[in-house]
C-alpha cells in the first residue's frame, strides 16, 4: 500500500512536470496508474526509461516524489561493473536483478516547482544514463570517441590543457585558476561533499539542488 502524504507537504504540479518532459523528450506515454502512482514512458536518443510520479493522493495532481528507472537487458554485467557504476553515478543507483541491470533514481519533492531546477534534475539523470551506457559498452570505444565534438580535429586541438613540464619550475594550479572567478560566489556544498547527492539511494541534495556547489556571501 502506498503511503499518502499529509496536506502541506512539498508538492509539484503534475501538469508542469509532464509539460517539461514533453518539452525535453517529446510527448511522454502514460504507461499506467496504481493509486497515487503515475508512470510515464520516455525515450531519449534511443534509450527508454520511465518517470514515476507519486502523488499526495490518487488524482490529486500534486507530486510528492519523483522516480526514474531504466532497465538494461542482455548486456554482460559483473559485480565489478555495478560497483564501478555506483562510484560514478550522480543521482542514481545501479542494481542487478538476475541478469538485468536496473538504473534507478528517486527524490522527495521540496519547495516550489521551478523549470530550471527540474532541468538540472533531468540533466543529472541524463549524465547517469551516459555513465551507465559507457560502463555497459566496453566494446564500443571510449566516451570521447562517441562525443560528436570530440571527433572534430580542430575541437580536439583547441580543447587541449597541457600540464607544465616537470623541469619547467611552473606549479600546476589549474583548479585555482579555473575557480578564481567563481570563488567569491560559490563553494563546494558541505552537505554532499560536492557530489550533488546524498544517502544510499542517491537522493538529490536539497542544499545545492544537485549541483554540488552553493552560493556564498560576497567578500
Amino acid at each position: 500500500m502506498f503511503k499518502l502524504f499529509a496536506a502541506g507537504a512539498g508538492a509539484w504540479p503534475a501538469s508542469r512536470i509532464v509539460a517539461a518532459l514533453e518539452s525535453h523528450y517529446g510527448k511522454p506515454e502514460l504507461l499506467g496508474e496504481d493509486g497515487p502512482l503515475k508512470v510515464y514512458g520516455v525515450q531519449d536518443g534511443g534509450v527508454n526509461f520511465v518517470v514515476a510520479l507519486m502523488q499526495s493522493a490518487p488524482g490529486s495532481g500534486k507530486v510528492v516524489e519523483l522516480g526514474f528507472l531504466a532497465r538494461f537487458v542482455g548486456f554482460s554485467v559483473t559485480a565489478q561493473t555495478v560497483e564501478t557504476l555506483n562510484r560514478n553515478l550522480h543521482i542514481s543507483v545501479a542494481s542487478m536483478e538476475g541478469a538485468d541491470l536496473f538504473l534507478m533514481a528517486g527524490l522527495q519533492v521540496t519547495g516550489e516547482y521551478d523549470d530550471g531546477q527540474f532541468a538540472v534534475l533531468l540533466n543529472s539523470w541524463r549524465r547517469d544514463l551516459m555513465v551507465a551506457l559507457q560502463g555497459l559498452s566496453s566494446d564500443s570505444g571510449s566516451m570521447a570517441s562517441a562525443f560528436p565534438a570530440a571527433k572534430l580535429a580542430a575541437a580536439r586541438k583547441y580543447a587541449v590543457n597541457a600540464a607544465p613540464a616537470e623541469d619547467s619550475g611552473v606549479s600546476i594550479d589549474m583548479l585555482s585558476s579555473f575557480l578564481g572567478a567563481r570563488a567569491e560566489a560559490q563553494e563546494m556544498c558541505e552537505e554532499c561533499n560536492g557530489r550533488g547527492k546524498r544517502g544510499l539511494i542517491a537522493r538529490m541534495c536539497a542544499d545545492c539542488e544537485g549541483t554540488g556547489f552553493v552560493a556564498t556571501m560576497s567578500r
